[in-house]
Formats: C-alpha cells, sequence, structure tokens
C-alpha cells in the first residue's frame, strides 16, 4: 500500500534527531525487528547465505519424540491484563511527536545570553603572533558548558550577534600544552551566529501538515488509541511468553541431536567471540572482562555455553514439535510478507537496505533465523488459543500448584537416581 506524504512525515519522526542517514536508518531499522519480536536470542538460526536462491532448511526433519518429550500444552491458564495510558503518557508522547520536528536556525542577530549555541571565529595571539591551534574561522560554543581558559566563554555573554569582541587573557599555569602555559594571550571573537531551535505548537495546521489526522481532538484521540494497542501488544507478548516458558521448562529431553547441537554451540562460540573481542577493546584479560562484567569464571563461563546451545536446540525441538502436531506451518508467502512488512515499516526501499548491510533483506532475514521466529509467533498464537482464560489471582495460584508439583517430581526423580547409585 502507498503511504501518504502525511504518513511519510509522521513516519519521519524517528530520524528528525539524527546526524546522518545510514545511523539514522540503522536505528530504525533495529528498533522496528525488535518492536514486533523478530530477534529471539533463544532461537538462533545459523544459515549460510546462498546468493543464487533463499536457502532450503527443513529443521529437525525426524521424528522428534525420540528427543524430547513435550510437556502438555492445552489448557494453560492465562490471564489477560487491559492495557491503559494515562493522561500524562499521553501528554508526553504529543510533546515528543511536536519535538521531533524541532526546527534549529542559524540567527545572525540577538543578544548572547547564558545557554546559546553560539558559532564564532577566533584568532589568538601571543607576544603579537598567532599560534597553533589558537585560531578557527568556525567553531561551536555553549554558553555555561563548553569549556575554554578562564573569562573566554564569560566575555561573549552579552555582547551582539555579528560583533567582534577583543579578550586579553592569560592561560593557566597547569594547561595540557606546555609551550603556551602561564603565557597572556589576546583572542578576536566574532560571533558568527546563533543557533535557535524551536519547537512547534500544538496547532491544528500542525497536525494536518504533520499527522495523520485533521484536528488536535482527532490526533489526541488517535495517539491514545496507538499506544493503547502498543501496550497491548507487549502485555499479550509477555503473557505468551511466561506460556511458552512454561512448556519448555516443563519438556523433557531424552537426548540431544549431534548436528543441531553442533551448530547450536558454533552459537555459543560467536557469542563468547563477540565477548572476547569486547575484553580487547577494553584491554583486559579475558578472565578479568568476565569476572567484572558478567559475574563469572571462565570454568563457569564455558559450561554456560553449553546450557546456552543446550537451551537453544531444547526450544526449537519443543517448538517445531508443537508446530508439527497442531499442523502450523509457515508458508513462504506469509515469509516474504512478514519480511516486507518489516521494510516498509523500516521505511526503506530494498535498494537502500542492501547497499548498508550488504545484502538483500531476504538473505539478511534467513542468516538471522527470522523464518524460526515468525514460527514461533504462530506457535504462541496456538497454544494461547488452545489456552484457558483465568483470572490473575487464579492464575497465580494454578502456577503455585504446578511448580510445587515440579519440585516434588524432580525431589522424587533425583532420590531415585541416587538409591540407584547405591
Amino acid at each position: 500500500m502507498e503511504k501518504t506524504e502525511k504518513e511519510k512525515n509522521r513516519k519521519g519522526n524517528a530520524k528528525a534527531k539524527d546526524t546522518g542517514m545510514m545511523g539514522s536508518m540503522d536505528r530504525r531499522f533495529v528498533l522496528i525487528v525488535a518492536a514486533i519480536g523478530v530477534l529471539i536470542v533463544a532461537l538462533v538460526a545459523i544459515v549460510k547465505i546462498q546468493k543464487s536462491k533463499p536457502p532450503v532448511v527443513i529443521p529437525y526433519d525426524y521424528d522428534l519424540s525420540e528427543y524430547v518429550t513435550v510437556a502438555d500444552y492445552k489448557e494453560l491458564p492465562y490471564y489477560v491484563t487491559l492495557a491503559e495510558v494515562t493522561a500524562e503518557e499521553l501528554e508526553e508522547e504529543v510533546q515528543n511527536t511536536l519535538k521531533a520536528h524541532t526546527v534549529t536556525e542559524n540567527v545572525e542577530e540577538g543578544v548572547v545570553e547564558d545557554g546559546d549555541e553560539i558559532n564564532i571565529a577566533f584568532e589568538g595571539k601571543i607576544d603579537g603572533e598567532t599560534f597553533e591551534g589558537g585560531s578557527s574561522d568556525s567553531y561551536d560554543v555553549t554558553i555555561g558548558t563548553t569549556q575554554m581558559i578562564d573569562g573566554f566563554i564569560e566575555g561573549l555573554i552579552g555582547k551582539n550577534v555579528g560583533e567582534t569582541v577583543t579578550l586579553d587573557l592569560q592561560f593557566p599555569e597547569d594547561y595540557h600544552a606546555a609551550e603556551v602555559a602561564g603565557k597572556p594571550v589576546v583572542f578576536d571573537v566574532t560571533i558568527n551566529y546563533k543557533k535557535v531551535t524551536t519547537v512547534p505548537e500544538l496547532t491544528e495546521e500542525f497536525v494536518k501538515e504533520n499527522t495523520d489526522y485533521d484536528s488536535i481532538e482527532a490526533f489526541r484521540e488517535g495517539l491514545q488509541k496507538e499506544l493503547t494497542e502498543a501496550r497491548q501488544k507487549t502485555l499479550d507478548s509477555s503473557m505468551n511468553q511466561q506460556m511458552w516458558n512454561f512448556v519448555v521448562e516443563h519438556s523433557e529431553v531424552l537426548q540431544y541431536p549431534e548436528a543441531e547441537m553442533a551448530t547450536a554451540r558454533q552459537a555459543a562460540d560467536e557469542m563468547e567471540s563477540q565477548y572476547r573481542s569486547q575484553a580487547a577493546q577494553y584491554g583486559m584479560e579475558f578472565e578479568d572482562f568476565l569476572e567484572m562484567f558478567m559475574g563469572t569464571t571462565l570454568d563457569d563461563f564455558i559450561k554456560q555455553k553449553e546450557d546456552y546451545a543446550q537451551n537453544i536446540v531444547k526450544n526449537e525441538m519443543v517448538l517445531y514439535a508443537i508446530a508439527r502436531a497442531e499442523n502450523v506451518e509457515l508458508k513462504e508467502k506469509e515469509y516474504k510478507q512478514k519480511i516486507a512488512e518489516i521494510l516498509e515499516s523500516s521505511d526503506l526501499d530494498e535498494e537502500t537496505f542492501e547497499q548498508y548491510y550488504g545484502m538483500t533483506i531476504r538473505e539478511y532475514a534467513d542468516q538471522n533465523g527470522w523464518k524460526t521466529s515468525f514460527l514461533m509467533d504462530k506457535v504462541y498464537d496456538k497454544i494461547r488459543s488452545l489456552g484457558k482464560e483465568v483470572t490473575k489471582e487464579e492464575y497465580d495460584e494454578l502456577m503455585a500448584e504446578h511448580e510445587h508439583e515440579h519440585e516434588e517430581a524432580e525431589a522424587e526423580t533425583e532420590a531415585e537416581s541416587s538409591s540407584s547409585g547405591n
């Protein structure tokens, strides 16, 4: 569907503060992907990119009952929390919309005041001679924030834009440049312009030009609806995740398939490589990095890596076992459509995406396991549809009972294991 100019303007809000197209694009894309829950850390799929055509991958294409016993996922209790948006939250979002259309102009008139951001040209001389680093044709200064030698900033307050000011100053004795430390200096400073930032007011004209609405009232009502729907989606996703976690936790792995474990361990190794790169950037030994930033030892980290790999495989086995049992699948047409929706929501086109990321968005999706993640969303919905809605109090009570039964079963298994070992 082709977007209207209003829609494009509204979607441009997120770009207003970016300093460059690439930085803006990257942030928008990542935020869109994160918002719809595409990248699920527990389900990392390592797929080689094939330039000629999308890779054909059929994960776990065998009888999974020999590898995992899936917990009973039917009639799981869940409760619904209705999203609410307060008047204060709505007003904050209104102000965010206005701020996204902030305009900064270079004004060549006015008086310099505390807090102003100005641009200056200056020339410094010691004993009548200019010196290295003492001159500039264009230099941004924020009054009250930018640090200069004593008297420099203060000497500009109250002066007119366009005026040239002569400042007789002295470098401090402990100045970092020894060649000028302690010496008297004369600066001729010209105030080029002030940067004046204006946040637009909420008017009918602003609403019509920058949103999809025709009045302030309609804009507020629409914004309220958007915020409520987004919050409801977050609440529902959180409950779906709780239901999924319950199923995975109570499912039993009979054995881990070697091929998939090898792939999962590769993902764990790549995670370790990233951590090691971070440690190197900080100039730290990896063991020290783990202790300081992750609160663990190298031995424990190695064990966590294996747990991480096993967790990936367990999640995937449960996922595909349920998907096959309930005839849940992600058709190629759906996959393409979802990828296209992400691209459109990110306000990108395929050519720009490929130029920036060095691959098509389809290749990016395949490489980052989006197909598995999209399938998981459908399995989440299936489990929810098979569930049983209860109150919050009933849910907490039922979960406590389940947890107690689970703990008793584990204790019994451990006792049997100890008994057989003796």
